[in-house]
């Protein structure tokens, strides 16, 4: 993603929210909304893919996200566990999180939508997933589960 402002839905929506998408455990840094995407995309691959790290390159963030291989709950909100060692523009730090089962799902959506960016190694922007996450948001009534 370039920029500083988080991806919009078409005509201006409200950007994204990236709470239905991620849960994060710990960190020690604050995280903008687009390092938060590229951990999610991140994540998502090595989900999808089974693998166990991915590392990150680029202007936005570089690092490496590792998947953990079990699921953890914040409440009742569940999920795959991820951890990532990361150097943003903000600083140095640890991000503990989970992908949201709803995340998960809206993923899996946009790549049967045809969102095949989101498995791709550099996916740029997730416009499509973005998309889905704001009709969610609309259509939950801000519940996530």
């Amino acid at each position: 993603m370039s920029g500083t402002s988080p991806p919009r839905a078409p005509g201006g929506a409200d950007p994204v929210p990236y709470w239905l998408l991620i849960a994060v455990l710990a960190s020690n840094l604050p995280l903008r909304p687009e390092v938060t995407m590229r951990l999610f995309q991140a994540a998502y691959r090595l989900h999808k893919r089974q693998e166990n790290i991915e590392r990150l390159t680029g202007d936005l963030l570089n690092g490496k996200v590792i998947r953990l291989q079990r699921d953890m709950a914040l409440g009742s909100v569940t999920g795959p566990a991820f951890e990532a060692e990361i150097s943003t523009p903000q600083g140095e730090g640890r991000v503990h999180f989970l992908l949201t089962r709803q995340g998960l799902e809206l993923a899996d959506e946009a790549l049967e939508n045809g969102a095949s960016n989101l498995l791709d190694d550099d996916p740029g922007p997730a416009h499509d997933l973005a998309e889905l996450a704001l009709a969610a948001h609309r259509g939950s009534g801000g519940y996530v589960n």
